[in-house]
């Protein structure tokens, strides 16, 4: 699969790749695909309201209050703008796969930490 970008840490290795599959008035389907935990302590936001879907793999999630969430394949969410969080591990540690239906873009991205 060819990306069309990539998320990372301080390190500036990737943490995130994301296919853009469709994209219709401010609208995108992406797939994110995880291949590592976020840096300890960084925290985002996100610029709109989406649903995410997890594919494969699955991954856990500590929030900006500190409470851990685990994804599992087949667990769908709804991610509003404020939505503040990280992500702290992959199930399997190799990769975890999701599809992201986001909504058009209403908020800045906001990141927290070192």
């Amino acid at each position: 699969m060819r990306w069309d970008e990539w998320r990372g840490g301080l390190d500036d290795r990737p943490a995130l790749w994301i296919r853009k599959l469709v994209r219709v008035f401010g609208c995108v389907i992406q797939v994110h695909k995880f291949v590592r935990a976020d840096d300890a302590g960084c925290f985002h936001t996100h610029p709109a309201w989406a649903v995410r879907i997890v594919l494969w793999g699955g991954y856990v999630e500590e929030t900006g209050d500190g409470r851990w969430r685990a994804w599992f394949p087949g667990r769908i969410g709804l991610v509003k703008p404020s939505y503040e969080h990280r992500i702290g591990g992959l199930m399997n540690g190799r990769s975890s796969w999701s599809l992201w239906l986001r909504g058009p873009k209403v908020a800045e991205i906001k990141m927290r930490g070192y």
